[in-house]
């Protein structure tokens, strides 16, 4: 069935591009969603990073874009403890990008040594958490502080294998305080509506674009968008046929260039 689409949601890796390199043909298919109006925003589950970082790293690739064009976790994560508790007490966990994030929706931060007086704590991956932090975070949630992760990722691939991801640090904190988090990031339901959010249209016109089914179209599920799964990264054609019927993608394509063909004919 046919569906207007106003706006994409695109995740980066195995979608956009492939490590530090775009897929071939994609920068010309972005630019001509610019010239026929569709509205677009990349999402990552990035929450180290400040928004800076993947608007440099993007246009390193030929794909040019803005920061309002940038949705990282970290955002999503600030943005949604805006909503919840705009007046309480954070205790941030995390590197540059999700403190970048919290300060730029004006809540008020609490250093370590304040953690005691934490209301909520707002978690992503923290370079330099250990014991001492993991005691202090406990310690916050033990006395009422609430608990919002900015995605649960079990690990992230490199060149050489894979790392221990957010999911790992969080579930520490979990396992220990028997508190389960709000996780905002990929595959949440506000990930994709925050999204809809800053392309300013209605999730019955958007759509999400991305290699996943787990953490694309999860999420594009969760918030009423369109899903679209693309064949260049994490998934194969018959992992997505044998997909949980609620799970299914809405369109598959071998890659994003393809789009256009669709967006011309679609049935």
């Amino acid at each position: 069935m046919a569906r207007a689409i106003d706006g994409i949601v695109f995740d980066i890796d195995g979608c956009v591009a492939r490590g530090n390199r775009a897929i071939p043909g994609v920068p010309d298919t972005l630019n001509e969603l610019r010239r026929r109006g569709i509205r677009f925003v990349f999402i990552t589950n990035d929450n180290q990073n400040e928004v800076a970082y993947w608007v440099h790293r993007l246009a390193a690739m030929g794909i040019d874009t803005s920061e309002d064009e940038v949705l990282t976790a970290a955002i999503i994560a600030a943005r949604a403890t805006r909503e919840l508790y705009p007046t309480r007490k954070i205790l941030p966990i995390g590197d540059v990008g999700l403190i970048e994030a919290l300060r730029t929706q004006g809540l008020e931060l609490l250093d370590l040594e304040d953690a005691k007086n934490a209301e909520v704590v707002v978690m992503g991956k923290d370079p330099d958490f250990d014991l001492r932090r993991l005691n202090l975070v406990c310690q916050a949630i033990w006395n009422g502080a609430e608990f919002i992760a900015t995605n649960d990722d079990p690990k992230v691939p490199t060149a050489t294998g894979f790392v221990p991801a957010t999911g790992a640090l969080v579930k520490a904190v979990a396992y220990a305080t028997g508190k389960e988090p709000i996780v905002t990031g990929k595959p949440s339901k506000w990930a994709g509506e925050m999204a809809m959010k800053i392309l300013g249209i209605s999730p019955d016109r958007g759509a999400v674009a991305g290699d996943r089914i787990p953490q694309d179209i999860a999420m594009g599920k969760r918030a009423g968008l369109f899903t679209i799964l693309v064949l260049t990264g994490g998934t194969t054609q018959e992992e997505a046929a044998d997909a949980p019927e609620a799970l299914k993608p809405d369109l598959i394509l071998p890659d994003i260039n393809h789009l256009l063909e669709w967006l011309d004919n679609p049935s």
